[in-house]
C-alpha cells in the first residue's frame, strides 16, 4: 500500500516545488530558519501529494479505461485506504504549523489556501478550458509566494520570478493540451485548443514566451537587480526562439522541453546574477 500511495504522490512534482521554494528564500533575503524551511519543505511535499492523490480517486472510472495501471484501478489501494490518506495528508501540512519557530498563523493561512485551491481544481478547474491552465500556472508559483510572506522579505527580487515563472508555466500547459488534441477529443475532454482553435492556441503559448522574452530587462530598468542579470538570461534568447520555432512546426513535445529548460535556465541566472554581484 506504502508504494501504491508514493506512486500516486508523484513526488517529482514536490522536488520541482521545494527547489523553487529554497531560491525563493535565497532571493528574499528574509530570517532564515531552519525549522521553517523544513516545516515548508515538508508542508508542500504533504499538499503536493494531496493533490495528486485525490486527483487520482476523483478519476478513478476514467482511468480504468485510459490508465488501468495505475495503483487505484489496479487494485493496488483501496479506496478506503486512499480516502484516510487523503484526510492524514491534510492535517499533517496544517499540523507542521505547530512546529517551534514556524510563522503558525501565515503556515495555517498559506497551506490552507493551497489545499483549498487543489481541491477545487481537482474538483472543478481542471475541466474548464484555460482555467484549468491558469490555475496550475498559479500552484508552480506558489513556492515563491510562501518565500514572500517570511519574516523580514525583500518583496521586490521575488516578483520577476513569479511573473515569469507564471507566464512560461502558463504557455507549457497550452503546449500541453496542443500536444494532447487528438486523446483529448476522443475522451471527450474540453481543452482550450478543442474549445478555440488549435490555432488560436499555439498563437497564445507562443505570445507567453515572447513577452516573457521582451521582459526579460524590466528588472534592471527598474533597479531590482543589477545589469548582471541581463548578462546571466543571455542563454534564453536563443531557447526562445527555439520554442516559438517548434510551436511553428506544430512540435509540441519539444517546445514543452525547452520551455521546462528555459525556466531552470531563468531561475539559475537569477541566482547567478545575485551571487556575482
Amino acid at each position: 500500500m506504502f508504494s501504491a500511495l508514493l506512486q500516486m504522490s508523484r513526488l517529482g512534482n514536490a522536488c520541482i516545488a521545494i527547489a523553487t521554494l529554497a531560491a525563493g528564500y535565497f532571493l528574499c533575503q528574509a530570517n532564515f530558519s531552519w525549522c521553517g524551511f523544513l516545516a515548508d519543505t515538508i508542508a508542500f511535499t504533504l499538499a503536493i501529494s494531496f493533490g495528486n492523490i485525490h486527483n487520482d480517486f476523483l478519476d478513478i472510472e476514467t482511468d480504468k479505461l485510459n490508465r488501468p495501471n495505475r495503483p487505484l484501478p489496479a487494485g493496488k489501494i483501496s479506496i478506503r485506504s486512499v480516502k484516510i490518506s487523503i484526510f492524514i495528508l491534510i492535517f499533517l501540512t496544517l499540523l507542521l504549523a505547530f512546529l517551534p519557530n514556524v510563522q503558525s498563523l501565515i503556515h495555517l493561512s498559506f497551506f490552507s489556501a493551497l489545499l483549498f485551491i487543489l481541491f477545487v481544481y481537482n474538483r472543478f478547474a481542471k475541466r474548464v478550458p484555460f482555467l484549468k491552465n491558469l490555475t496550475v500556472a498559479f500552484l508552480c508559483i506558489t513556492p515563491l509566494l510562501r518565500a514572500m510572506l517570511l519574516d523580514s522579505a525583500q518583496i521586490f527580487p521575488l516578483i520577476p520570478p513569479i511573473f515569469f515563472a507564471f507566464l512560461y508555466t502558463l504557455s507549457r500547459e497550452i503546449q500541453k493540451d496542443l500536444e494532447d488534441i487528438s486523446g483529448d477529443k476522443a475522451a471527450n475532454i474540453l481543452t482550450l485548443p478543442i474549445a478555440t482553435s488549435e490555432s488560436l492556441a499555439t498563437k497564445l503559448a507562443g505570445f507567453q514566451i515572447l513577452l516573457a522574452w521582451f521582459l526579460l530587462p524590466l528588472p534592471v530598468m527598474l533597479k531590482w537587480y543589477h545589469s548582471t542579470f541581463l548578462f546571466a538570461v543571455l542563454p534564453m534568447t536563443p531557447l526562445s526562439i527555439w520554442i516559438l520555432l517548434s510551436l511553428h512546426k506544430k512540435n509540441y513535445s519539444t517546445a514543452q522541453k525547452i520551455t521546462k529548460i528555459i525556466m531552470i535556465c531563468g531561475l539559475l541566472s537569477l541566482i547567478l546574477s545575485q551571487v556575482i554581484y
